[in-house]
Order: C-alpha cells, then sequence, then structure tokens
C-alpha cells in the first residue's frame, strides 16, 4: 500500500453510491494551460461530469477510461499513479470537496513564494519531486535530506515517481508534509493532509 492507493481507497468510500463509478473520465494534454511554477512536465486535463482538473507529470497519457480501474489495483507504474491523482483530483473537484483544480495566474506566482516563505520561514525544507525553481527559490532553505528536513514539500512526483513516493510513504507521518499544487490536490483532499496552492484556480 502507498498514499496513492490509502487515497483510492478512500475516494472509493466516499463516492459508494453516487453514480461517478458509471461515467467516463477523459485525459488529454493541454500544453498551453498554466502551470504551477514549481513543477516541471506537461500538462493533463482531467475531465469528469463537467468540472476539470490539472496534473503536470513526466508520465503524460492520453485516454478515456472509468475510476474504478483504480479500485483494489497495485498501481505500480508512474502512469498508473499519475492518472489515478489527476482522476482524484476532478472527482473532488466534481463533488465540491476541493477548489484547487488548476494552476494559478502567472501574475500570482511572486505572492506565492512570498506567501510560503512567511510561513515556513526558518524551517528545513526537503523538495520531494522534480520541482528545481522551488528548490532554488529557497536557498540555503532548502536540505538535500529528508532526514534532516523540518518539512518536507510533496510535488506531483512525489506521488508519480517509484522514488520519490517512496520517500513520501517513509515519512508520511513522521515529519510535517506540505503537498503542493494542484497535481497533489486530489490526494491531499482525500486523506486530509496539509495542501499548498493558495491562488489555485
Amino acid at each position: 500500500m502507498s498514499i496513492v492507493t490509502d487515497a483510492v481507497k478512500k475516494m472509493e468510500e466516499v463516492t459508494q453510491g453516487t453514480g461517478c463509478h458509471d461515467c467516463n473520465v477523459k485525459i488529454e494534454r493541454q500544453p498551453d494551460a498554466p502551470t504551477c511554477q514549481y513543477v516541471r512536465g506537461v500538462n493533463l486535463r482531467f475531465g469528469f461530469g463537467g468540472a476539470e482538473s490539472d496534473v503536470v507529470t513526466q508520465y503524460p497519457i492520453e485516454t478515456v477510461t472509468r475510476i474504478p480501474f483504480m479500485f483494489d489495483a497495485p498501481l505500480e507504474s508512474p502512469e498508473q499513479r499519475t492518472a489515478a491523482c489527476g482522476i482524484m483530483g476532478v472527482v473532488a473537484r466534481f463533488l465540491c470537496l476541493c477548489r484547487k483544480a488548476k494552476a494559478c495566474d502567472p501574475k500570482d506566482h511572486e505572492q506565492c513564494f512570498i506567501n510560503f516563505c512567511s510561513v515556513f520561514d526558518g524551517k528545513k525544507i526537503y523538495v520531494n519531486g522534480n520541482l528545481p525553481d522551488l528548490v532554488r527559490f529557497l536557498g540555503k532553505s532548502a536540505v538535500s535530506s529528508p532526514e534532516g528536513a523540518d518539512v518536507i514539500v510533496v510535488g506531483g512526483d512525489g506521488l508519480f515517481s517509484a522514488d520519490c513516493l517512496a520517500v513520501t510513504d517513509q515519512y508520511r507521518g513522521k515529519k510535517q508534509m506540505v503537498f503542493v499544487g494542484p497535481s497533489t490536490a486530489g490526494v491531499a483532499t482525500f486523506l486530509d493532509e496539509e495542501h499548498w496552492c493558495p491562488f489555485a484556480r
């Protein structure tokens, strides 16, 4: 079990009997959409029941599927975990459990980081996932080992990539963990984890 499969299990419980399991989810590339300033990868748009959400990933896919493909599945590949996280995000949006479905406008980028620094001032931060600009912005506050961190910041790759997911699972419940950006919103919502994306749309 991983944090992703735990979140899928919770989503299954929340959506049981709602009819959501019978509806299609469309996944397609949306390269021109604004993305979170901290992440790198291909933007995917997930559509479900008129709701939309975005995920940025190094493991892009395009398909039409249904929610139950995730249930009781090990989700062993990064592509499967990308799909699962995106589906949880758009379903959370559809059910009005989460508003953080799409990245903020680029004009909000500077204020997002200023706010981030004010909240986590003085903390040693380990960045888990492909967020090179966040590491650069943090400067000396960024540490190279999760063991030495006060806070572990988890981007999408912290859920998709096997190595990064292992770090997330290892330190979950042991360190303060903050999930960032729309890509992680579904997992954070269904597991009630701390999430940072103040200007999401």
